[in-house]
C-alpha cells in the first residue's frame, strides 16, 4: 500500500508500482488538512464576496462573469463535459493510471482548495482497476493537460467510458461504478478546474518512458560489452582511471557498466597482447561508447529529476496561499500549469533514444561488412557454407537495413514541438508548451529503440556463435620473415601473370595471418555468456536463411521488459544503481 500525504514525496518507482497494481490510500492527516483548508477558503469567499477565478467566476472568456452560488456545481460539471474534447486513439492504461495517481498527489499538496472526496474518488478508480478512456490528442500543455485530464474528471462524474481491469473493451463508466458499488462524484466550487488544471498526462508519459529508458540504456551498455568482445575490441576505453580525467557523471557510470560486463572474458584476454592481432585502437562506435551513452544517461537522469519535482508539485490555477492569519484564503493566479519545464526534459528522452539508435546503426553497419568485422565474413553468413550455398544466401544482411530505418524513424520522432508554440484561447494563452505532443510520441520512441537494440543483440549473438565455431581471429601482425614472404609473393604474382595472359589485368596477392584460439578461450565473460544464452532462446545461430521478423519482435519485447537487465544484475551489482 502506497499512502499519499501532504508531507510525503512520491517517487518515480512509487508511480510505476501503482501503475502495475499497487493499492494506494490517502493519509488521515492529509484528509483533515484538505477539509480544514477547504473550509477556510469557502468561509473567506462567502464572507467577503470577492471575485476569485475558478471559485465563483467563469472560465476562459467568461472569467469576468460572476456565477451564482446555486450554479457553481453546474459550472464545474459543464467544465468537465466541454473540456473532454480529446481525439485520437485511447492512451495506454498505464499512462492513464499514472495520470490519475499524479493528479491525486498534486491535490494532496493542500493548495488547490478541494475536498478530500476528490482525491479519494481518483484513488477508488485506481484501486478497483477502473481506467477512463482518455484520447491521446488535445492538450497543448499550457493550462495543464486540459483535455486528457477532463476525460478523467468526466469519468469521476460517472460519464464517458472506462476500461475495467484487463477487459479488452471499454464499458460505460456508470456500469463500471455500479459493478463496484461506487457513486459518481458531485463536484463543488473549483473542483472541476482543480482536476483538469495540471500537467499530469504529459508527466505520466514521461515517468513511464523515463523508467523504461533507464533499463534500455543499461541493456545497450550490456550490448556494447557483447559487441566489444565479439568485435575483438579493447576494454581499456572503459577503465575507471581513464574516466577520472574527464569525470562526467554519465560517462563514468556507463563506462563502469561496460567494464564490469567485459571482465573475465577469455576471448578478450586472448588478444590482450598487441602481438596477437596488432590492433592499435577501435572505431568510435566502441571506443567512444561511454561518452555517447554517458550523455544519454545524463539526459535521462536530468529528466528524472525534473519529473520527480513535477509529480510532487501543486500545479493547478489558482492556488491557495496562507494569509496574515495563517489561513489558506489567498487566491493567487499563476502559471504552475505551464508545461515547458517538463517539455524540455521529455525532449531529452527522445534525444537520448535517437543518439542510442544512431550509435547502434553504426555498429550494425560494421557487423555485416566483411572488410571491417575482423573475420566474421560478409553479412555474418555461416562459415561452413559452400561457395554455391553462399552465392544464394543473404545471411543477416537485411537487419542492418532495418536498423537504419529505425534510426531514421527516431529522427522523425524528434521534432522539437516545444519550440513551436501556437496561441490559444483567443490570445490569452499566447505561449504554450506542446508538452503532450512530445509525451505521446514517447511510446513509439521506446518501441523503436527496443527494436534497434534487439537487432544489435541478434548480431552479437550470431557473431559469438561464429567466433566459437571458427576458433580463430585475424591478425595484422607482419610475419617475422617478411623478406622471404615478399620474395615468394613476387614469384607467385609472376606465375599468375603468365597464366592470365592479359596485360590489362594485374594479379594482387596478399598474405594474411590468423591467430588460432584454443577452444577454452572462445568464450565471453560470464555475464555475457548468460545473456547470449537467453538471447539464443529466441534468436538461435543463423546457419541458413530464415525469416527474422517474429524473432526480432520477440527479442524487442524481452528488451523492453527489462528481463536482460534483471538477468545481468544477478552477476553485476553495479547495474542496480540508476
Amino acid at each position: 500500500m502506497i499512502t499519499l500525504a501532504h508531507s510525503k514525496l512520491l517517487t518515480l518507482s512509487d508511480t510505476i508500482a501503482v501503475v502495475e497494481g499497487e493499492a494506494v490510500s490517502l493519509s488521515p492527516e492529509t484528509k483533515r488538512l484538505l477539509l480544514e483548508r477547504r473550509a477556510q477558503i469557502v468561509r473567506s469567499l462567502t464572507e467577503s464576496n470577492r471575485p476569485a477565478y475558478g471559485f465563483n467566476r467563469g472560465f476562459g472568456h467568461n472569467v469576468d462573469r460572476a456565477v451564482a452560488p446555486q450554479e457553481l456545481a453546474e459550472l464545474q460539471r459543464n467544465f468537465m463535459r466541454s473540456h473532454a474534447s480529446g481525439v485520437g486513439p485511447p492512451a495506454s492504461r498505464a499512462v492513464v493510471r499514472a495520470t490519475m495517481l499524479l493528479r491525486a498527489q498534486s491535490l494532496t499538496r493542500g493548495h488547490s482548495g478541494i475536498r478530500p472526496e476528490v482525491v479519494e474518488a481518483l484513488l477508488a478508480f485506481l484501486n478497483h482497476g477502473i481506467t477512463p478512456v482518455v484520447p491521446e490528442f488535445g492538450s497543448v500543455g499550457a493550462s495543464g493537460d486540459l483535455a486528457p485530464l477532463s476525460h478523467i474528471g468526466l469519468a469521476l462524474l460517472g460519464e464517458g467510458e472506462c476500461f475495467v481491469k484487463d477487459e479488452a473493451a471499454p464499458i460505460p463508466t456508470a456500469q463500471a461504478l455500479a459493478r463496484y458499488g461506487l457513486k459518481p462524484l458531485v463536484l463543488e466550487m473549483k473542483e472541476g478546474l482543480a482536476l483538469s488544471n495540471g500537467l499530469q498526462f504529459s508527466t505520466a508519459c514521461g515517468v513511464i518512458a523515463c523508467q523504461q529508458l533507464r533499463d534500455l540504456l543499461k541493456t545497450e551498455a550490456l550490448a556494447t560489452a557483447l559487441t566489444a568482445q565479439v568485435m575483438l575490441a579493447s576494454d581499456a576505453p572503459f577503465s575507471a582511471d581513464l574516466h577520472e580525467l574527464r569525470p562526467h557523471r554519465g560517462a563514468k557510470k556507463v563506462a563502469g557498466w561496460i567494464w564490469d560486463a567485459m571482465q573475465e572474458s577469455p576471448l578478450r584476454n586472448v588478444h590482450r597482447d598487441y602481438a596477437v592481432d596488432a590492433e592499435v585502437q577501435d572505431p568510435y562506435n566502441l571506443r567512444c561508447a561511454p561518452q555517447i551513452l554517458g550523455a544519454c544517461y545524463d539526459l535521462i537522469e536530468e529528466a528524472a529529476e525534473t519529473l520527480t519535482t513535477e509529480i510532487n508539485s501543486a500545479t493547478d490555477n489558482p492556488l491557495l496561499l496562507s494569509d496574515e492569519h495563517g489561513e489558506y484564503s489567498r487566491v493567487v493566479s499563476g502559471g504552475h500549469f505551464h508545461g515547458m519545464p517538463v517539455a524540455v526534459k521529455l525532449y531529452n528522452l527522445i534525444q537520448a533514444a535517437t543518439i542510442m539508435a544512431s550509435l547502434i546503426n553504426a555498429r550494425c553497419s560494421r557487423y555485416i561488412d566483411g572488410a571491417r568485422n575482423k573475420g566474421l565474413g560478409n553479412d555474418l553468413i555461416w562459415p561452413d557454407l559452400s561457395a554455391a550455398e553462399r552465392s544464394i544466401s543473404s545471411g543477416m544482411m537485411i537487419p542492418e537495413y532495418v536498423s537504419a530505418a529505425l534510426a531514421n524513424a527516431l529522427v522523425g520522432l524528434s521534432s522539437p514541438s516545444h519550440l513551436f508554440s501556437i496561441s490559444t484561447n483567443a490570445g490569452q494563452e499566447d505561449h504554450v508548451s506542446m508538452s503532450a505532443g512530445i509525451a505521446v510520441r514517447l511510446k513509439d520512441v521506446i518501441a523503436r529503440l527496443s527494436e534497434v537494440i534487439a537487432i544489435e543483440l541478434a548480431y552479437a549473438t550470431q557473431a559469438a556463435a561464429i567466433r566459437r565455431h571458427v576458433k580463430a581471429i585475424p591478425s595484422k601482425h607482419s610475419p617475422e620473415a617478411q623478406r622471404d614472404v615478399d620474395k615468394a609473393v613476387s614469384k607467385l604474382v609472376s606465375l599468375v601473370k603468365k597464366k592470365v595472359g592479359n596485360p590489362k589485368f594485374t594479379p594482387q596477392v596478399e598474405i594474411k595471418l590468423q591467430f588460432n584460439v584454443p577452444e577454452e578461450y572462445v568464450r565471453l565473460s560470464p555475464v555475457s555468456e548468460r545473456l547470449i544464452s537467453r538471447i539464443g532462446e529466441i534468436f538461435p545461430p543463423v546457419k541458413e536463411d530464415r525469416v527474422f521478423s517474429l524473432e526480432l519482435r520477440r527479442l524487442a519485447e524481452m528488451v523492453v521488459s527489462g528481463d536482460l537487465v534483471r538477468e545481468a544484475t544477478k552477476l553485476l551489482r553495479s547495474l542496480e544503481d540508476a
